[in-house]
């Protein structure tokens, strides 16, 4: 606690920077203020894509125009490199959602007056990578039936048959468990350690300002937050397209076994 002026600035804790009570008395638990976010970023999202193609133009202006642009760039930068035109194509409006709503969650971090990443809670990477789980799962079963999958994981054709007493056990636990933590975890420590590296700049720069130590020791880590916050965009774009992509790599790889 320093003073200023009889003016008491108070340095939060770690656990004030994530974790936050229900909205109001008697609120159900899970009511929090990032789930409030969450949810206006959803609908945002959603109405943002309705007022595009509900009535869509031949010459596209405005929002279509501006919505169109956002899917070309999916389809061409994730969907048709990594799964090919034909089953590119069919998997893009999934994708395209996925890309958006992740970088409008990670977006929201660097806005005033709100300025929480929803994807540093651990439960919304988690359930993006349970959902990619689960349709690369259902995928990968259906495209080589049951026996078929998990023989292509574990068996990988042109290894020596001893090898596969290491092998198979490796694939097995890579593809089923390490790979959907490895989604989660990628997004959810990046956008956490954003966030708490902004959090440490702004508040160094209440602490200056509010200690009265020189007078412009405060633009030191105010400008330095700054320039941070135009590096958390480009985290937060690279993020949303890193496990947009990589699902759709899980996706096309579940389809087709090893050749």
């Amino acid at each position: 606690m320093i003073l200023a002026a009889s003016k008491p600035f108070h340095t939060p804790e770690a656990g004030e920077l994530f974790n936050f009570a229900p909205l109001y008395d008697g609120a159900p638990e899970w009511l929090t203020y990032p789930m409030v976010v969450m949810t206006v970023v959803t609908v945002l999202v959603g109405v943002f894509f309705w007022r595009a193609f509900a009535k869509p133009k031949v010459v596209p202006g405005g929002v279509q125009n501006l919505a169109e642009a956002g899917v070309d760039f999916v389809q061409k930068q994730i969907a048709f490199p990594v799964m090919g035109p034909d089953v590119g194509r069919s998997w893009t409006p999934f994708l395209t959602v996925m890309f958006f709503w992740v970088l409008g969650l990670n977006l929201v971090g660097i806005i005033p007056g709100i300025q929480f990443p929803i994807t540093s809670r651990i439960a919304i990477p988690a359930m993006l990578s349970g959902i990619a789980w689960l349709i690369y799962n259902a995928i990968g079963i259906k495209s080589q039936g049951l026996v078929g999958y998990f023989k292509n994981i574990m068996f990988p054709p042109g290894v020596p048959a001893p090898i596969y007493f290491l092998l198979a056990p490796i694939e097995l636990v890579s593809t089923i468990i390490i790979r959907p933590l490895t989604l989660a975890l990628r997004l959810f420590a990046n956008m956490v350690a954003g966030h708490l590296l902004l959090a440490v700049l702004f508040i160094a720069t209440g602490v200056f300002f509010a200690s009265g130590i020189g007078k412009v020791t405060f633009l030191l880590p105010l400008g330095f937050g700054a320039i941070m916050m135009g590096f958390e965009i480009f985290v937060a774009t690279m993020q949303a397209f890193i496990i947009t992509i990589l699902t759709a790599v899980y996706i096309s790889g579940a389809q087709e076994a090893h050749h």
